[in-house]
């Protein structure tokens, strides 16, 4: 906000006043001579940031109904962050004198506030109007609309001649080269998410010069095709364009989707969403040939797309992952077999989703063919949760619950979970026409680890490529022999890099939890895999890691869900694809473990002593809590010797008061423990009644029964010692269609990995015995913190036992530390702080406390399936 707003009221004459003042008012009847010092008096206290003297000041202006005293107070409210109040101030101010400038800036910074980029426009060009000299309203409209200063876009006519630039030729793709001969064409490719951390996905970059650089560097990979979900800012089709005229023998295709949500109702023909998705398809193809004007709305990208991309636009695969009960819904409204005769697709005796879906594809093929005379290949958007085949081990709800009865195994609700093979969408019953050398083919979102039926189906765990055993290349070769007369695309793939793990896979190529290095092997293996099925292309998910994304198994504990995107959690997979790495805090400075060990030093001092232990360190970032434990340098003997952290976060008074095989109790009570019995041998415990998580225990002959949650998750006070692993089920038990019984799964996310940053990226603690340090980065999400960006911690009520968790904020983290020999019995050699004839008194625990913050601070490197990836895609 700007300190040196328009004073110009402040010298109103005594005529303008009284033409300003309301016609019923006192005011307007006796002059009031000390208007223009209460305005002045006002703006000099709201630029000081005295907004109580402030507001008073306008108050008493407004009483004698001077007009700038509303603005004055809208901006007041405006930094309380009360965007209605001050909207309505700013409305009565202009519904006044259409022509305040500061009036039409408030208006226009209240609606950035609430994101509204076309409202905050419009403002802007008004104030900019009436005051052309003011930068800061340029460059306030510039965020807002980035193209509002451009040039016109000139008249575009049809070409008279048609062109055709791609095109299917049995299972495989062809493009033009330099000669104008067709020649095949392999999709190797990435996912383009474009969401930096602190950004909602809306929330697209409009730097052309940051989109240039990741299209070289992409470029420099051997990717050759470029795919996005949605339309992007006018920047980054011009930093494509570009790129291509100036690598003309090497450029980078792309592959357009078109985004949509679900229709209300799961009725796929409710004319405004229709009309709506429609619309967007008319964007997208005028976009691409460089002539579209798209106005400010929320949630999408806008402004003057003059860039003609059309003649490296590879294809469209349209729409979204649909979800299977919206499919079933809606074939359920319009029974039976349904055909289409369109110009460019059509389909006999198909079920209504799949005849909408060719409709959809038509429509969109037809608008370009009238409007530019060209065509190009088409898709939907699927996944293996409605693909066409038949899985035999993965049941429906009901055949499941049958099972159940059946074996005396019944659970008291059904299954939190998609109905994986209950329903299909089937793209061989649609047909290209005649009229369509573009063609058709089919493309498929998929990934090695879900649905379960990739896991078990017999012939997938007997199948094998190339490189050996390989379930996910057993279902890739059933999706070839099914698509035998078209091309298809995995269009999204990958492995995470993220500490959690989702769920978990024969091969190891689990959802989640690999070290760098293992996802870039796991990652090149996929893509060649997948090349190897007979598959047309293969385009990798994601360009970079976003943090605004979500996973089930840790979609209720990051809380507020709004705010995630301002944190990094490692335990969510979906945060992890990227080969961007987007990190937590900033590039240098940071504790690194096995890195330099000045930063570990110089985190703030929360405890300290004069013995073997010598002090507890704590900080944080955006992503994990670091906590130094330095002991008087010299070896550690693991083989004899443990160390414990025992860790506050909420409730100083509530937790475990007594620690584990210890003669040692505690005024602080703990939610957490750190057992640090060796490098082979660590992990973060937590306290039983504070865990979220059913635990192994619930897993009872194999079957965890469907539970997976334990309410209320809280923090009771505790005398038992006891603290529980953290272990999470990340499949679920099931049975299949007949009757085979499938066991459940789990991990304990509670392990501590030892081990150097630099050579395992989900190193958790190190030891360094030159320096005494023992180096601690904790995840977030592992401490029940469900947004470190406003401190608020996981913490149920007492008489929550369903719906959302419960959330509260806490003041901070106390910590303790012990260090004990191992064996039986375990005996305590040293605390800190030192306890009182066997007593940690509260008087001793300092509280460690992080700020708040509402903009993350985050670096970038590339990950090293970049070079995996670059490798590959060379030799090929």
């Amino acid at each position: 906000m700007r300190s040196n707003l328009s004073l110009r009221y402040g010298g109103c004459t005594l005529v303008a006043l009284t033409l300003a003042l309301g016609t019923g008012s006192a005011s307007a009847q006796q002059p009031c001579p000390a208007v223009a010092a209460d305005l002045a008096a006002g703006w000099h206290a709201y630029r000081i940031d005295s907004l109580g003297v402030a507001s008073r000041q306008f108050s008493l202006a407004a009483d004698c109904g001077a007009v700038g005293a509303l603005v004055g107070q809208g901006f007041v409210q405006l930094r309380l962050g009360r965007l209605p109040a001050a909207d309505s101030l700013f409305a009565a101010a202009l519904a006044r004198d259409s022509q305040l400038v500061d009036a039409w800036e408030g208006s226009a910074r209240v609606a950035w506030r609430r994101g509204d980029h076309a409202t905050t426009a419009r403002a802007a060009k008004r104030a900019l109007h009436l005051a052309p000299e003011r930068a800061d309203l340029r460059e306030l409209l510039s965020a807002a609309s980035p193209d509002w200063d451009r040039p016109a876009l000139p008249p575009r006519r049809r070409p008279e001649e048609f062109s055709l630039i791609a095109r299917t030729a049995g299972t495989q793709f062809e493009v033009r080269d330099g000669m104008g001969r067709w020649v095949p064409f392999y999709m190797q490719g990435v996912n383009l998410g474009v969401a930096l951390p602190g950004r909602f996905p809306s929330q697209f970059p409009t730097d052309s010069a940051l989109y240039a650089g990741w299209l070289d560097t992409l470029a420099t990979m051997n990717a050759n095709v470029l795919r996005v979900y949605t339309i992007l800012p006018p920047q980054f089709y011009r930093a494509l364009r570009a790129w291509n005229l100036a690598h003309s023998t090497r450029p980078l295709w792309l592959v357009h989707g078109v985004w949509t949500e679900l229709p209300p109702e799961h009725d796929f023909d409710d004319p405004a969403w229709k009309d709506a998705f429609r619309s967007e398809m008319r964007d997208v193809v005028d976009l691409l040939h460089g002539a579209a004007e798209l106005t400010p709305r929320p949630g999408h990208a806008s402004g003057r797309y003059d860039a003609d991309v059309s003649r490296w636009s590879a294809a469209y695969i349209i729409g979204r992952e649909w979800e299977p009960f919206a499919v079933k819904a809606y074939d359920s409204l319009h029974p039976g077999a349904h055909s289409y005769a369109g110009r460019y697709l059509s389909v006999e005796r198909a079920p209504a989703m799949d005849t909408w879906m060719a409709e959809q594809c038509d429509y969109l093929l037809n608008y370009e063919a009238e409007q530019w005379n060209t065509l190009r290949p088409i898709a939907y958007t699927n996944w293996p949760t409605l693909d066409p085949l038949f899985h035999p081990t993965e049941s429906s709800t009901a055949e499941e619950r049958e099972w159940r009865r059946r074996v005396g195994r019944p659970v008291a609700g059904d299954k939190l979970e998609y109905e994986n093979d209950a329903i299909g969408l089937d793209a061989n019953l649609i047909r290209a026409t005649a009229e369509n050398p573009a063609g058709w083919f089919a493309s498929y979102h998929a990934y090695p680890y879900y649905p379960d039926f990739l896991l078990y189906d017999p012939g997938y765990r007997q199948a094998r490529s190339s490189e050996g055993p390989s379930t996910y290349f057993g279902y890739l070769s059933d999706l070839r022999r099914h698509h035998a007369e078209i091309p298809f695309v995995i269009s999204e793939y990958g492995v995470p890099s993220s500490r959690g793990s989702a769920h978990l896979q024969p091969q190891g190529w689990n959802h989640g939890g690999h070290d760098e290095v293992a996802m870039a092997a796991i990652d090149a293996r996929l893509t060649r895999e997948i090349r190897e099925s007979g598959a047309a292309g293969a385009i990798l998910f994601a360009w970079m890691d976003e943090w605004f994304k979500k996973n089930w198994i840790v979609i209720d504990f990051e809380q507020p869900g709004d705010r995630n995107r301002l944190w990094f959690n490692a335990m969510d997979a979906e945060q992890n694809y990227g080969i961007l790495g987007q990190y937590p805090g900033p590039a240098d400075g940071r504790p690194v473990l096995g890195g330099d060990p000045g930063p570990w030093r110089r985190l703030q001092p929360v405890q300290s002593g004069e013995g073997r232990l010598r002090s507890i360190r704590a900080g944080s970032d955006e992503g994990h809590l670091y906590l130094t434990l330095e002991l008087r340098p010299g070896p550690i003997d693991w083989q004899r010797t443990g160390v414990l952290l025992a860790l506050d976060t909420y409730l100083p008074r509530s937790g475990q008061l007594a620690v584990p095989g210890m003669a040692l109790a505690s005024e602080i009570g703990f939610e957490f423990l750190i057992d640090l019995e060796s490098p082979s041998r660590a992990a973060i415990k937590i306290l039983p009644s504070y865990n979220p998580h059913v635990g192994a225990n619930a897993i009872l002959g194999g079957d965890d029964f469907g539970r997976f949650y334990r309410r209320p998750a809280t923090i009771g006070v505790e005398t038992d010692g006891r603290f529980d692993p953290m272990f999470v089920i990340t499949n679920r038990a099931r049975f299949g269609r007949d009757g085979t019984f499938y066991p459940a799964q789990g991990y304990d996310r509670g392990r501590l990995t030892f081990g150097a940053e630099a050579e395992n990226s989900l190193a958790d603690w190190y030891a360094d015995s030159t320096t005494g340090l023992i180096e601690i980065r904790i995840p977030w999400g592992l401490l029940n913190v469900t947004d470190p960006s406003s401190r608020t911690v996981l913490f149920d009520r007492g008489d929550q036992t369903g719906g959302e968790f419960g959330t509260a904020v806490t003041g901070g983290i106390r910590a303790g530390a012990l260090v004990y020999q191992t064996g039986v019995p375990v005996r305590l050699l040293e605390a800190l702080p030192a306890a009182h004839g066997g007593r940690w008194r509260a008087v001793d625990f300092a509280l460690w406390t992080w700020k708040p913050w509402e903009e993350p601070v985050s670096h970038s490197r590339l990950k090293p399936v970049y070079d995996s990836l670059q490798a590959t895609w060379r030799a090929r």
